[in-house]
């Protein structure tokens, strides 16, 4: 039987769930991703998500192991071999973290922070600094005298200013006010309709009655040629989400000299409507959020 101990962390959105399995040296074995892993929005969706990613990367990893070795005996790798650092969107609130981690899960070990104290941890290396992520969801932190510090990540619809899910609720908003003849319409609301399959107002709120953040933030891609393209309207609601990073920045950043990253899938797109102060303190990752979890889950493996 294979009796090692390996570490797997999980960078779970309200989008997909990133996993990566390292054996206990480091050195990474395998990876997988599957779906939305939001605690605080499904938490048992976040599980289905997490198992999907878990063993496709320990399929990954004994795939890879397998051809590394000419022993036919060699033990796969098992769940129940693995230490997990589970960075999860929603596990900042303090209930949903509670709620998940009754879970009566497979794994050796389970250890569950918020995605956001995941990606800090990686993005520095665990030394201070700030993260931004705006992706699916938006929110920061600061790592700094041994404190983690959250700003913003109260969750769509009644935050989460800037993210894809914002955009696209701006971007739906702006569609009904066309349709209402509010507004003239434009090649947004045009766009807008398209992806819904609707021009009727009564039918887009329907369908949005069934929407998740993800929903809402599958129109970004509709949005980001217009944003190329400079049009008016489409600016406008992107340098309305800039203002709001650049003073979540400010707020980070204080006085202090440390450095400040930015992750998720539109921090690129914004980066340009931010101040040069800013700007300047922007620095790449020095780990994935993943390889952060892995490094807290170690941590706290490791005290015990």
């Amino acid at each position: 039987m294979n009796s090692e101990l390996y570490f797997i962390g999980i960078d779970g959105g309200g989008t997909n769930c990133r996993v990566t399995l390292q054996d206990k040296n480091g050195a990474q074995l395998g990876e997988g991703i599957s779906g939305p892993a939001n605690i605080m929005r499904d938490g048992e969706l976040a599980k289905t998500s997490i198992m999907d990613g878990v063993n496709k990367a320990i399929a990954s990893a004994n795939a890879f192991l397998a051809s590394q070795s000419s022993d036919a005996t060699v033990k796969p790798i098992t769940a129940s071999q693995c230490i997990v650092g589970a960075g999860l969107a929603g596990a900042n609130i303090t209930s949903a973290k509670a709620r998940f981690e009754s879970w009566d899960h497979p794994f050796h070990s389970l250890f569950v922070l918020s995605d956001l104290h995941a990606a800090c941890v990686g993005a520095h290396n665990g030394k201070p600094g700030a993260v931004i992520i705006v992706g699916t969801g938006s929110a920061g932190v600061v790592f700094a005298e041994g404190k983690v510090t959250d700003v913003g990540g109260h969750g769509f619809p009644i935050g989460d200013v800037a993210s894809g899910a914002w955009l696209g609720l701006k971007a739906i908003q702006h569609t009904l006010l066309c349709i209402d003849n509010i507004r003239s319409p434009d090649v947004l609301a045009k766009q807008v309709c398209e992806a819904l399959g609707t021009t009727n107002a009564d039918d887009i709120v329907a369908k949005c009655a069934g929407f998740s953040t993800h929903h809402y933030a599958s129109l970004v891609p509709c949005m980001l040629p217009l944003l190329q393209e400079a049009n008016d309207g489409v600016v406008r609601i992107f340098k309305e989400g800039a203002e709001y990073l650049e003073a979540m920045a400010q707020q980070l950043l204080g006085e202090n000299t440390y450095n400040l990253a930015l992750i998720g899938g539109l921090s690129k797109v914004y980066v340009p409507y931010l101040s040069e102060k800013i700007r300047a303190r922007v620095q790449a990752c020095e780990l994935l959020p993943q390889q952060g979890a892995i490094k807290y889950a170690k941590a706290v493996y490791n005290e015990r």
